[in-house]
């Protein structure tokens, strides 16, 4: 007589689990009856008709597995989850503030295999729907019982890079954390470990802090308790109507609530609330350079990382909000898709009022807000500057991107070159603006015009006037205030195998690209597993490994250390700003001074002709 389709699935994940602790009898029993009564309640289809025949003719295991393939998505995911749930059993229980979170105990990827506690998808705010959306997050009530914490939630509506579709839902406010070691009430056993809060990058428009790109193996290797987290992007992110109504920086209020969720409940996951550090890289670096800035944020971290990005870019802030708010169009009842879709035609139209922003594809950045008891961000950063007195690491790097998939833009900058003029130097007649932008072109590119054959130089301008100018604006500004706190400068110019993004977009041209670096922190698995142990990309993973999570423990990256150490230099922090040091990674680590000096002279000289001496900016 032919097995039930039901019991063939609750056989084949009996199977997966073999290897697993056992589970109580009762419990395995309550976890098969749950099952076979959620899918009995599915239809029936061919998909599970065949996937019966394979189990109940012992074809094999390997073979079902692939004939899982094929099965309806809501029956995979209950697969998935009931195949979690026997992994699990009593796996390792945590009581936040708010209530109890069920994880489980892994092994990391990495030779090592260290093992830790995950807890994926952990809520930290109510969801922003209906009424919600558009307002600040809203905290969550506490819950009875133990919840799972074994998936990662949904990530936040956005437009998915790879394959240019739309993915997420506006219930996305989760965040993960992993952690190598727990307390023990009953021993008194505290760890107290180092924090790190990773905030993602994607143009404040894309990503989330997921494990497909930001896998927690290499850090949590490294002894210290990882947090990602899932924001706000987009429209339903940044979107600003410049009142109180509608006052923006929606995104940067959720990282917020995140660090205060952090805060309060890190300690039972053993983590150390006195010592946590927030990190991110590109959009997610000037989150943690206006977190910095901003008062909302006060007293949440107690150091910083910001990884090709800081508040001073040109990109970082919005310029007239109000009107690309009224250019998208809004109502709070409006399909999340179809304003994700409705911002990507906003940034592929800049228009006649293109500038730098626009030329980059950033319609819905931070912006100022109102004063007001919620706001994020009242004072530009200029004015702010330098921020919050806590360790400080920062990056400069060329910003290589894919430009030669986009033939139009390089046309379009060869009509209207004026587009790349920073923004401080706009603020004069077209006459004089027409003259800046003469000068830079000639500097640049002489006499040659702007396609794929000068690609380099287009490379060198975006580097200098989106990242260099503003970073070492703000290495300036720190090390010539009465800050106590160091601030350490690096450049990433490696060009491996782990180069995320790079490989990612296909860019063959030599040398790092933006982003790439994080491959080295991050274990991604469809790069790492093709490396050998002893590889020159794994060398300096470790090493970066070493330095970022020794900054998070001490505030330095290379601090003096008693036992064996992949890093075997010293990191010096910033002292003055006539002769800037920084860290060079280009498979070497070697102590450099004076990034792109030629380049930066010119832009000082420039810079002090056309602006009041006092102006920030006007002393690179």
């Amino acid at each position: 007589m032919r097995v039930r389709w039901w019991r063939a699935v609750v056989l084949c994940t009996c199977a997966l689990v073999l290897r697993s602790d056992a589970l109580p009898p009762a419990t395995l029993g309550d976890v098969v009856a749950n099952a076979a009564t959620s899918l009995n309640s599915m239809k029936v289809t061919g998909a599970w008709r065949r996937l019966s025949s394979t189990v109940s003719e012992s074809v094999g295991l390997k073979h079902a597995l692939r004939r899982l393939q094929a099965v309806p998505a809501r029956a995979a995911r209950l697969v998935h989850a009931l195949v979690d749930r026997m992994r699990v059993g009593g796996g390792p229980i945590v009581f936040t503030q708010l209530g109890a979170l069920r994880g489980r105990k892994l092994v990391t990827r990495t030779t090592a295999q260290t093992p830790y506690y995950s807890f994926k998808g952990i809520r930290y705010a109510q969801p922003p729907r209906g009424s919600l959306r558009f307002r600040p997050p809203a905290p969550l009530e506490p819950w009875s019982g133990i919840r799972d914490a074994l998936e990662e939630g949904a990530v936040c509506p956005h437009r998915f890079m790879l394959f240019d579709t739309y993915k997420g839902d506006e219930d996305c406010l989760f965040l993960n954390v992993y952690t190598p070691a727990l307390p023990d009430k009953m021993s008194g056993y505290n760890p107290k470990l180092a924090v790190m809060v990773w905030i993602h990058g994607g143009a404040f428009a894309m990503g989330s802090g997921n494990a497909f790109l930001y896998g927690p193996d290499h850090l949590v290797g490294a002894g210290v308790v990882l947090v990602t987290l899932n924001y706000r992007l987009g429209a339903l992110g940044f979107l600003s109507l410049e009142n109180e109504e509608v006052s923006g920086n929606m995104g940067l209020k959720d990282q917020v609530m995140a660090l205060k969720w952090v805060r309060d409940n890190i300690e039972a996951f053993g983590g150390d609330p006195a010592r946590i550090t927030i990190f991110g890289e590109s959009a997610g670096a000037a989150s943690v350079h206006l977190h910095m800035l901003s008062p909302a944020s006060q007293g949440l971290f107690h150091g910083a990382i910001a990884q090709s990005g800081v508040a001073l870019a040109p990109w970082a802030l919005a310029h007239e909000p109000r009107a690309r708010a009224f250019e998208l169009g809004y109502l709070r009842a409006t399909p999340s898709e179809l304003l994700v879709k409705a911002g990507a035609r906003l940034s592929s139209a800049p228009g006649k009022s293109a500038d730098l922003q626009s030329t980059v594809a950033l319609p819905f950045l931070p912006t100022l807000e109102p004063e007001g008891p919620d706001a994020f961000l009242t004072k530009s950063p200029k004015e702010t500057l330098p921020g919050a007195d806590v360790p400080f690491l920062t990056w400069i790097q060329r910003t290589r991107r894919h430009y030669t998939r986009y033939p139009k833009l390089l046309s379009e900058l060869e009509q209207e070159f004026r587009r790349v003029v920073p923004p401080e130097l706009l603020g004069h007649n077209d006459t004089i603006v027409d003259k800046i932008s003469d000068s830079i072109r000639a500097f640049y590119f002489q006499q040659k015009p702007i396609d794929n054959r000068n690609i380099d130089s287009l490379i060198d301008l975006f580097t200098d006037v989106m990242f260099l100018r503003p970073v070492l604006e703000t290495v300036r500004q720190q090390v010539e205030s009465n800050r106590t706190s160091p601030t350490y400068l690096y450049r990433f110019a490696f060009d491996g195998a782990l180069g995320l993004f790079k490989r990612m977009l296909g860019i063959t041209h030599a040398g790092a690209c933006h982003g790439d670096e994080m491959g080295y922190l991050f274990y991604f698995s469809r790069l790492n597993y093709r490396l050998d142990d002893d590889s020159p990309e794994l060398a300096v993973s470790r090493r970066m490994v070493q330095m970022w999570t020794n900054f998070a423990k001490t505030g330095n990256p290379t601090p003096s250390v008693d036992y064996e150490s992949v890093v075997d230099f010293t990191w010096p922090q910033v002292n003055n700003t006539e002769h800037v040091s920084y860290l060079d990674i280009n498979g070497n680590f070697t102590v450099q001074s004076d990034p792109e000096a030629k380049r930066v002279k010119f832009w000082n000289f420039y810079t002090r002709t056309m602006l009041p001496s006092r102006s920030p900016l006007t002393q690179l």
